[in-house]
């Protein structure tokens, strides 16, 4: 797959061309604008999310109102134990990626610590701890991995494995999935 914002410029330089290099030819105007929603359509298509993808999110979204009133309850940081509960789950984690056929490239050079340090600092904030987060925003943090929706799966499933192995409750497991899932758009580029 091609990279979506090249394609776009390649539209948008299109339209330029349409607009200027035609001279006013309708007949030049009507083939480049034929081009352009052939082009367009192409890299539409392209942008097609995997069905447990989608059916994870739609999973998340039915959830939705119980999370909340769990969220109420206590936050999901102290419900999976805190730091230090976040902290063995995520080492668990990263092992699997290791493993993992469709994921292990990507752990190739992976500072082990350093990553296990930085997730567990996000997980914990973003699940509600009193823990600061001072890394790289999703989209910088895996840009440069080209990930896929196979990717992003495989991963997931070495989350759920983890937190289950760990002995993490069902609602949380549910919530720290949707977690995952609502990072999709973030994570995956390819």
């Amino acid at each position: 797959m091609g990279n979506m914002k090249q394609d776009f410029r390649w539209i948008g330089l299109l339209v330029l061309v349409a607009l200027v290099g035609c001279g006013g030819d309708p007949a030049q105007e009507e083939a480049v604008a034929e081009e352009m929603v052939d082009h367009a359509t192409d890299v539409v298509e392209t942008v097609v999310v995997d069905p447990a993808v989608l059916q994870m999110q739609a999973d998340c979204a039915a959830a939705a109102d119980a999370m909340a009133v769990r969220q109420t309850e206590a936050s999901l940081y102290d419900r999976l134990g805190g730091r230090d509960a976040i902290f063995t789950v995520v080492t668990d984690v990263v092992a699997r990626h290791r493993v993992n056929e469709p994921i292990m490239h990507l752990m190739e050079g992976v500072d082990d610590a350093r990553l296990i340090s930085q997730v567990t600092d996000f997980l914990s904030q973003a699940s509600g701890g009193d823990v600061e987060y001072h890394g790289m925003n999703m989209v910088d943090a895996h840009a440069h991995m080209n990930l896929t929706d196979e990717h992003f799966l495989a991963a997931g499933g070495d989350v759920q494995a983890a937190m289950e192995a760990a002995g993490v409750g069902a609602d949380e497991i549910q919530e720290m999935m949707c977690m995952f899932a609502s990072l999709h758009g973030d994570v995956v580029r390819g």
